[in-house]
């Protein structure tokens, strides 16, 4: 993966309590033929004694469909 495809970090949160632990992910990145968007959201929760629960969801737009929505939304405004 070049630099240029290395993915963005849109939300990163990491919250520990007395009962279990929760990392949540959201990034962004380009697909490697550059034609879509690639959106993943990851989830990981540790509770005492248990085993760890994982939830990973990735989700493909291509890039000319999201140019053509921007465009869209910028003329009605």
């Amino acid at each position: 993966m070049s630099e240029a495809q290395a993915p963005l970090v849109l939300f990163r949160n990491l919250a520990n309590d007395a009962r279990q632990q929760l990392l949540h992910e959201l990034e962004a990145r380009v697909s490697d033929d550059g034609r879509y968007l690639i959106i993943s959201r990851y989830r990981e929760r540790y509770g005492n004694g248990s085993t760890a629960q994982r939830q990973e969801v990735h989700r493909r737009v291509p890039i000319a469909t999201l140019l053509r929505w921007m465009a869209r939304g910028s003329t009605t405004r």
